[in-house]
């Protein structure tokens, strides 16, 4: 019903002098059609120099995350977990046969599988 309510009254307006629309409009194909290609958004040009303030967030720092001394142990107990399962992983694979790339902490060995 407001549709057709709607419509009655645009062609109303659309007889009456001065109210007609000069350019389509937004919601029609064209004033879509009409529309060029956006722009391309270039958010940082290659040779942009890098803020320090910037950079220095971003650089890994030397000494590795630093965690409060409350939470030491517990993080030293969830990496040897992890590493307790790896092993328990790898020993499993190794009895089917299947090589899984493993090393241990402190090894000069790059973790790569071997194939058979």
């Amino acid at each position: 019903m407001r549709d057709s309510i709607a419509r009655a009254l645009a062609w109303v307006l659309s007889t009456l002098p001065g109210t007609r629309r000069t350019c389509p409009g937004r919601h029609t194909a064209e004033h879509f059609g009409n529309r060029s290609a956006p722009a391309p958004l270039i958010i940082c040009a290659p040779r942009t120099p890098v803020p320090l303030h910037v950079l220095a967030r971003t650089a890994p720092t030397p000494w590795g995350p630093r965690i409060p001394p409350y939470l030491r142990g517990w993080i030293n107990e969830q990496e040897e977990r992890e590493r307790q399962r790896e092993r328990r992983e790898a020993a499993a694979a190794a009895t089917r046969g299947v090589d899984i790339p493993f090393t241990f902490d402190s090894s000069h060995v790059a973790r790569v599988g071997a194939s058979a």
